[in-house]
């Protein structure tokens, strides 16, 4: 295909703003430019009377590979028809002269020719896009089944026989959650409701590690086990970063590392690390480390229920309790805090006073401050939540 005409396709198949693969790595061979290229060059070959068996075949292996690697039927039959689009733009202005039309007169293409066409293409790309996905359902039970039984410490060696998949020596253990947010069913531009987040999330895992993750997910979050030879420490960041922009909505993480033997263990403390950053509000990756005070303080004992017990002469002050917990949340900043709850700083003031005469410790303080944040994280575990499974 001439390099023009690659440009104008490059051009033509850039994704939308708002698409959740603007910022997503693309598989090898399977990207979205690939998808209109294909289509355009099988078009230009059957107006022009040139179709062959290959050419079908080929469209049939890119669908698959679309439906492996997540793309959503809707993108891949807007692209198909971008193409047709395109490659009927082409023909008219340029092949249907060089194969018989005299006079330079431009020719259009009957619209049955045209309507055939895009039955053609389409069936193709949805008939083979929806048998890769029953491949695809058939295997997720395997690969579930296999992931609940290394998390609840069960044999595994009949589920890696009969499903062919093969079991690493030691996992990241990431448990995950989707956050409330206006956004949690994103939808698209003709406002039908898009694909739900850990549909997303699942379509993404498989697509990066080609099965090889092993999740349990439902609606609401859940568990993933990824082979740790598959992905190094810092970049479970970017992969959690990654996972929150295809799901669209917030998602906070928690992760632990176990070997075979150890994955029930590694699995509750990562669900017990993901349920405090949960209640603390805090969204992204979070490790042992970056969480071992709050953790420790929110251990069972009377040493909790004191700590919490600081802040109940805010309780008939709601606004009180959700001023500190900004004010803290933003470094201590009476701008910042102001900001956000649109107040004038001097609000904020007044706020913080009056939480230190109602309860005894003033932020201004070191001590005032440490035992204000500490009660905070302490009444964090008073609030009932939903636990992922």
């Amino acid at each position: 295909m001439p390099q023009r005409q690659l440009d104008r396709l490059d051009r033509t198949t850039h994704p939308r703003p708002g698409s959740p693969y603007i910022d997503r790595p693309q598989a090898d061979g399977h990207n979205l430019t690939r998808a209109i290229q294909e289509c355009l060059e099988l078009s230009i070959c059957i107006l022009a009377g040139q179709e062959r068996p290959e050419h079908l075949q080929r469209l049939q292996h890119e669908a698959a590979g679309w439906a492996r690697d997540g793309v959503p039927i809707d993108t891949i039959l807007r692209l198909v028809h971008d193409g047709v689009r395109l490659a009927v733009d082409l023909v008219t202005h340029s092949t249907l002269q060089r194969i018989g039309v005299r006079g330079g007169r431009r020719h259009s293409v009957d619209s049955d020719v045209i309507l055939d066409l895009l039955a053609t293409i389409t069936s193709t790309v949805a008939g083979a896009y929806a048998r890769q996905q029953q491949v695809a359902a058939g295997h997720r039970p395997s690969v579930r089944a296999l992931a609940k039984a290394l998390v609840e410490g069960r044999p595994t060696s009949a589920l890696t026989r009969h499903g062919g998949i093969e079991v690493a020596d030691e996992y990241w253990v990431l448990a995950l959650t989707v956050l409330p947010s206006p956004d949690a069913l994103p939808r698209t531009g003709s406002g039908v409701p898009a694909v739900a987040p850990m549909a997303r999330v699942q379509a993404e895992l498989a697509g990066r590690f080609r099965g090889t993750a092993l999740e349990i997910l439902s609606p609401d979050g859940g568990t993933v086990l990824v082979p740790t030879m598959l992905a190094e420490e810092p970049g479970l960041d970017v992969l959690v970063a990654d996972l929150t922009r295809t799901a669209g909505v917030p998602i906070a993480a928690a992760v632990t590392r176990g070997e075979i033997t150890t994955i029930p263990a590694a699995a509750d403390r990562a669900h017990e690390l993901l349920d405090l950053a949960t209640r603390l509000g805090m969204t992204g990756l979070h490790r042992f480390d970056d969480l071992a005070l709050e953790y420790q303080l929110t251990r069972p004992g009377p040493g909790l229920d004191q700590l919490s017990a600081l802040l109940d002469p805010l309780d008939d002050y709601p606004e009180l309790l959700s001023t500190l917990r900004c004010f803290i949340a933003n470094d201590q900043s009476r701008k910042r805090t102001a900001s956000r709850l649109h107040l004038h700083p001097n609000s904020v003031d007044y706020r913080l006073k009056r939480i230190a005469q109602l309860t005894g410790l003033d932020v201004a303080r070191a001590t005032g401050l440490w035992y204000l944040r500490s009660a905070l994280i302490a009444r964090s575990h008073r609030r009932p939540i939903v636990r992922t499974s």
